[in-house]
């Protein structure tokens, strides 16, 4: 019986990359199929015939994508052995060698939402990659690490996955959003013409329901300005954060993490979203500067405007999201501190922008301009939560003025 591993050869020259190549082994006779992938030494487990997958200088999505094609590629030419063996026929190694170079291009469905991660990377749409992860991974949990085609993928299957969410407790929220990006990927997989263009989401839910209220009052944002916080420490530097956020239009945690003190020019701060990619200006103003100033010292040796990133972090996109974490885990303890009803995050400067500009009469066109939106439709996502906010506060205003009447008769 034939054998097939993956191997490593090490570079010639010090310091570069060695080349993965698969060591075909047949009746004592030896062949070696090249590959593209490539690898440096510490990147490799000989005992294991693995990739060691580490995020050294940001390598661990790429190194994911090579892990997932090889895996893949290995049980193609493990199939052909098995079929050989299973016909009862003697057969070369030239045979099997023929056969491996006929493989078709066609990518498994893991190497393939491998492959778009790394070019949201390389495009630097961190949030749309973190999307794409979330995803990604979710659905390789449900299928077991095993590997398929997309041809594999049926309507049938999808159904299958949505059931396999919802009882292990997932929102239903958090399940359509894993839907809807996995159809996002099959559909990439269909333009690129590696998927059949079949509508296999047909019958599971994609949409989202109309969700609590995630945006606070104006009183209530006055309450977390004026708090008493131990100037500099962790909490104070949340709610500047949060403030400065909502002060910039709601801005997004991963834009404000990279505006950079150059964005900031005759009064205008101007930047490229990094989620939708389009060009926003927002007058600057006292408030905003007032914490610019607070910090500037912390940010002196920085290219950033806010202390966020340094600018000597080797990954700053992780270490945007390790300050998010904890920006986040500060300000539940505040909206603890005022009496908030629901937690405080970084995400509720954004909301309670719309919210407040809803309140205001401002136009739902205005808004969507102001907040960076590509269409009406996500906004609307947005004010959907507000509008049942205030139907609930009028309700509750009737019940009180109800209650009020039958004291009055007594």
């Amino acid at each position: 019986m034939a054998t097939v591993k993956v191997k490593f050869r090490a570079s010639s020259v010090p310091g570069k990359e060695g080349t993965l190549y698969y060591h075909l082994i047949h009746q004592r006779s030896l062949r070696w199929i090249s590959t593209d992938y490539h690898v440096f030494p510490d990147e490799w487990n000989d005992k294991k015939s693995a990739i060691i997958v580490s995020n050294r200088n940001n390598r661990q999505t790429h190194l994911q994508l090579i892990q997932s094609q090889t895996d893949w590629e290995m049980k193609q030419m493990q199939r052909i052995i098995r079929d050989k063996d299973a016909e009862g026929i003697s057969y070369t190694i030239d045979d099997i060698a023929k056969e491996i170079q006929q493989l078709p291009s066609s990518q498994s469905v893991f190497a393939f939402f491998r492959q778009q991660i790394v070019k949201k990377e390389q495009m630097q749409c961190i949030g749309t990659k973190s999307n794409y992860v979330s995803a990604a991974n979710r659905f390789m949990e449900f299928r077991g690490n095993e590997d398929l085609t997309f041809s594999q993928m049926t309507s049938e299957m999808m159904e299958m996955y949505q059931a396999w969410l919802w009882n292990r407790g997932v929102g239903q929220n958090t399940v359509a959003f894993y839907l809807r990006t996995l159809r996002t990927l099959y559909n990439k997989a269909v333009e690129a013409g590696q998927a059949p263009p079949n509508d296999i989401f047909s019958h599971v839910q994609t949409a989202n329901v109309r969700t609590a209220k995630r945006a606070i009052t104006v009183k209530e944002v006055r309450k977390i300005e004026k708090l008493d916080l131990p100037r500099g420490l962790s909490l104070d530097k949340a709610r500047d954060l949060f403030l400065i956020s909502f002060y910039l239009r709601g801005m997004a945690f991963v834009d404000m993490a990279f505006l950079k003190k150059t964005d900031l020019k005759c009064s205008m701060v101007n930047y490229n979203r990094r989620k939708t990619h389009q060009n926003l200006n927002i007058e600057w103003m006292k408030p905003m500067q007032t914490i610019i100033d607070k910090y500037a010292e912390q940010t002196k040796d920085s290219p950033y405007l806010l202390p966020i990133l340094t600018g000597k972090e080797s990954s700053p996109y992780t270490a945007y999201r390790k300050v998010e974490h904890n920006t986040n885990y500060n300000l539940k303890k505040i909206g603890e501190m005022v009496g908030l009803k629901i937690p405080l995050t970084t995400y509720v400067a954004r909301h309670t922008w719309a919210s407040v500009a809803l309140h205001m009469n401002i136009p739902i066109a205005t808004i969507s301009e102001g907040m960076g939106h590509n269409s009406f439709k996500t906004t609307q996502i947005y004010l959907q939560s507000l509008d049942m906010a205030t139907i609930n506060e009028a309700n509750a205003r009737i019940i009180r003025k109800i209650r009020l009447s039958e004291c009055n008769e007594k």
